[in-house]
């Protein structure tokens, strides 16, 4: 009877500590108790999902650099794939020089970045940055890459691009239709989303990859993507 009662114990703390660390990262939680925005919150969890990275790593790094989720997403790519601290790489960062040419000197290979590659020192923070970012949205989101980049031609950041992609998957709509919305409802997600009855947590599940980064697209120039007039 005993042993029978303390089964029950064990497995409901269990259920409750599996509960909370489930809970632990949410985007609201992140929200409320960080105070960063919704769309730097889902990318900092995407970012962490994708390449299998502890989260306090991602927020303590954007806490000791000062910059968003979005720009630091390049250290963290190089960190994972060259097994770096990821201290040393900020510290790099701290000094001025690129994210390419950090990448480069910590030995990173340009295929890491770059299906032509070209050397890391030739590329500029805005090409690493939108390399890391469409891999973590074709990978979370099962979009092709032409997707994305038709979005930030639409003049959307990397904040809002998330945002639609989020949105588009859970609600089954496509993304230009959810750029259509977005637009009529004053480029407020949480109206879109309160509109469309998508939850601000959901988020698609997403199997972490290998220490590998396999670039989806040719990166150089990426960065400078013009947007429709």
């Amino acid at each position: 009877m005993i042993a029978k009662r303390n089964l029950t114990i064990i497995t409901l703390v269990a259920i409750l500590l599996n509960h909370a660390l489930s809970q632990e990262w949410n985007i609201t939680a992140m929200v409320q108790k960080s105070g960063l925005s919704w769309e730097e919150a889902a990318a900092a969890l995407l970012l962490a999902k994708v390449f299998d990275v502890d989260m306090t790593i991602i927020m303590s790094t954007r806490k000791e650099i000062g910059m968003p989720v979005f720009v630091i997403a390049p250290a963290v790519v190089i960190a994972k794939v060259g097994k770096k601290d990821i201290r040393k790489i900020v510290k790099m960062k701290s000094k001025g020089e690129g994210w390419g040419v950090i990448a480069q000197r910590l030995g990173i290979q340009p295929g890491a970045f770059n299906k032509q590659r070209v050397a890391l020192n030739k590329l500029s923070d805005e090409d690493l940055i939108a390399a890391v970012w469409i891999q973590v949205l074709v990978e979370s989101f099962g979009v092709p890459p032409s997707q994305i980049v038709m979005l930030k031609r639409k003049g959307l950041d990397w904040g809002d691009v998330i945002a639609n992609l989020q949105v588009s998957n859970a609600s089954q709509l496509p993304p230009e239709k959810v750029l259509a919305i977005w637009q009529e409802m004053g480029k407020d997600w949480s109206k879109v989303r309160s509109q469309l009855g998508v939850s601000p947590d959901w988020l698609p599940t997403i199997k972490a990859q290998e220490s590998t980064f396999a670039p989806k697209v040719h990166s150089k120039g990426i960065g400078k993507i013009k947007r429709e007039k």
